[in-house]
């Protein structure tokens, strides 16, 4: 295990890092769950969703399993949660509406809550998701509000309160990472491969031919070239195709775990694509066809990259109950947050 200097762990940290373990193992295949090694953190739960205001990058939000939903107003040195109507803080995934930055999405065990005042207060979003896991939401660039829904029993499709469930062709029900195109077109990774639905069409298509692995983790798509994507899978590495899924290859080269929970890519002209791992962050400046590990400061296992999209050499990683910053592409890594204010409106700085 790589060194790590500071203070010792808190009882607190401990438990933050027993629930994480315990969380990974059991969503783990067994052939991969001995290599899981995770740290506690401020967060007491498992950074899973990190996202950035595009109109002003220093709110930040994190949402983490076991400790509910979080902001910053400084860029990660100082965050308060905002846990105000949620049931619980068992929650997996929080995107931001595209045309309004201070509507947000959030996906939990008790279905998908939605906030209109920048996370202040929650409220479901619609009863027939209740009680659902929701482990991955994404909004159709071409029609504000509609959202996807990736669940334990498949896909549902909605916008508001009116939702359906779309998953007919989904031969595997247990999806864990969606993408869509500039076209319309949705990838689902599931544990039993990829599929895609075209832009108006009501039903699936398995796209798995070479993805020797179908343990899909992450998905990430190029934003110049929609039809190159990446899946990263659970013990087989990262796979790429450029045909929209027609044909897929490994592109492992460099890359010194197999177990791929994240994927992101930078925007043109950079283009620079990060894996997080069991064993760290992870490069590649040439489409995938050669990896090199990022700096030795973050933590383990990865299963959150976020990019700042106003500095996109700038780089969020949640590891654990903590979160890291890179503010040149991964080269150099640092703890944000050391310090979470649970319990009033005024933050508590990270610094000591």
């Amino acid at each position: 295990m790589r060194p790590r200097s500071g203070k010792a762990p808190s009882l607190r940290s401990h438990w933050a890092g027993l629930l994480t373990a315990l969380f990974f193992c059991a969503a783990a295949p067994v052939s991969w769950t001995n290599h899981v090694h995770m740290q506690g953190g401020p967060f007491l739960g498992v950074v899973l969703s990190i996202a950035v205001d595009p109109t002003n990058p220093e709110i930040l939000y994190s949402a983490a399993y076991g400790g509910g939903v979080f902001r910053s107003r400084d860029r990660g040195v100082s965050w308060t949660v905002i846990n105000q109507g949620l049931p619980n803080r068992q929650v997996f995934s929080l995107i931001m509406d595209p045309a309004d930055s201070s509507k947000l999405y959030l996906g939990t065990d008790q279905g998908i809550f939605f906030s209109t005042d920048k996370g202040n207060s929650w409220k479901p979003l619609t009863s027939i998701l209740q009680n659902r896991n929701i482990r991955s939401l994404v909004v159709d660039p071409n029609h504000s509000g509609l959202l996807y829904a990736a669940t334990d029993q498949g896909i549902f499709q909605g916008k508001g309160s009116v939702w359906r469930r779309i998953s007919q062709g989904l031969t595997n029900k247990d999806v864990r990472a969606q993408v869509i195109s500039p076209s319309g077109k949705v990838y689902a990774g599931t544990f039993g491969g990829v599929f895609k639905k075209e832009k108006r069409g009501s039903s699936w298509t398995p796209v798995n031919s070479g993805l020797t692995d179908k343990q899909v983790r992450a998905l990430a798509i190029d934003p110049t070239s929609p039809e190159t994507l990446y899946a990263g899978t659970a013990s087989g590495g990262v796979f790429k195709t450029t045909d929209g899924g027609e044909r897929w290859k490994a592109a492992n080269q460099g890359l010194l775990s197999s177990s791929v929970l994240s994927l992101v890519i930078a925007p043109a002209p950079d283009r620079t694509l990060y894996a997080g791992t069991v064993s760290g962050v992870f490069n590649s400046a040439n489409g995938g066809e050669r990896w090199l590990p990022t700096g030795e400061e973050l933590g383990f296992t990865v299963p959150v990259l976020t990019l700042d999209p106003s500095e996109p050499r700038l780089l969020y990683a949640g590891s654990g109950g903590r979160i890291f910053k890179s503010s040149n592409a991964g080269e150099k890594w640092e703890e944000i947050a050391h310090e979470v204010n649970y319990f009033g409106s005024t933050a508590l700085s990270a610094k000591r």
